[in-house]
């Protein structure tokens, strides 16, 4: 069997672009004893992926040059010489920008028959969703009647932590830019409110826009940004407040020398604040206490989300750049198959 892949082509200089990923056509070996042919169904363009492409590792090892781009996706099993695996079952699993893969099964997840959407398991029930789920209520620790400040909420990130936090009995304040997302995030979502981030290019402009909607401060800060909105969170913060540190995306293009951090230690010590980061495959064993308890909702429609789906695969290194330029509203996606 042949088997399309995205592979990364050259390390990028800067903001990614299409150019540095290339598709490739690879012959499959025949399947060994205890492996699974697996059919992609959904890939998705993951975010997160782009701390990877320097080669240096973060939370997870570098990519190296030539190497099939990773990030979750959705799978039908189309062959097993695995006897706990059968033709037709599908899995969710870190398989990757390809049409087909070879695997051990080791890291999948079986999506259930009742799902109430498939590719929602590349999306909002993998690491978006997860990392908003643990993220609000394991590191955060909201509690009900706390305000919760999320940046980047129109993100899958962003808009599941804050319907958990809306689930839990917070208020919920989000930051996002436009029109279309701010009004989605308060009509389909259900934020209290939602401040544009478009035109606030200081920490004090921005820290009045909180301050104008949240005046007795913030408790909880969902940080997906970094940059000048952190600072700004932290002018805000009440005492004893937290700050989950889960994504940095003012600095993920930046060179190390250059990139913004944070200059407003000094208030940690007077408010007593505490500020942790967040790497949701420390929660792998609670996976499917939170897959249940978001299926359970999505189902009761009380946890919405949106999803950018293009079809094939050649259109996913631009769908991942597009992504990171703020251009994607919703989880990038590329449905491979029916």
């Amino acid at each position: 069997m042949r088997s399309r892949h995205v592979v990364l082509a050259r390390r990028p200089e800067g903001a990614p672009v299409a150019d540095d990923f290339r598709v490739e056509t690879r012959d499959l070996p025949a399947l060994s004893e205890g492996r699974l042919l697996v059919e992609v169904l959904y890939a998705s363009a993951n975010p997160g992926s782009r701390n990877r492409l320097g080669g240096d590792a973060s939370y997870a090892r570098g990519m190296q040059l030539g190497e099939t781009m990773e990030g979750p996706a959705v799978g039908r099993v189309a062959e097993s010489r695995n006897p706990a695996f059968k033709p037709g079952d599908l899995l969710s699993g870190p398989f990757g920008w390809a049409e087909h893969v070879q695997i051990s099964g080791r890291g999948t997840r079986r999506i259930p028959a009742s799902t109430p959407s498939l590719s929602a398991w590349a999306g909002i029930l993998t690491i978006p969703g997860l990392t908003g789920y643990f993220g609000l209520r394991d590191v955060g620790l909201a509690k009900a009647g706390e305000t919760v400040l999320i940046s980047s909420a129109a993100g899958p990130v962003g808009a599941t932590a804050g319907q958990v936090a809306k689930l839990m009995g917070c208020r919920v304040v989000g930051i996002a830019s436009g029109e279309e997302r701010r009004s989605w995030l308060r009509e389909e979502a259900g934020f209290d409110a939602v401040i544009e981030r478009r035109g606030a290019d200081t920490v004090e402009a921005m820290a009045e826009r909180i301050g104008h909607v949240a005046p007795d401060g913030v408790d909880v800060y969902f940080d997906n940004v970094g940059g000048i909105i952190l600072d700004a969170a932290i002018a805000c913060m009440r005492p004893k407040g937290r700050i989950v540190v889960s994504g940095q995306i003012a600095d993920y293009n930046a060179d190390p020398s250059s990139r913004y951090g944070t200059r407003r230690v000094y208030e940690f010590i007077g408010k007593r604040l505490r500020m942790e980061g967040l790497i949701v495959f420390d929660y792998a064993d609670r996976y499917d206490e939170a897959t249940d308890a978001m299926t359970g909702w999505i189902a009761e429609g009380k946890l919405k989300f949106r999803e950018h789906v293009i079809v094939g695969l050649d259109g996913l290194a631009e769908l991942f750049c597009a992504q990171l330029r703020g251009e994607i509203f919703g989880r990038p996606l590329a449905r491979l198959h029916a």
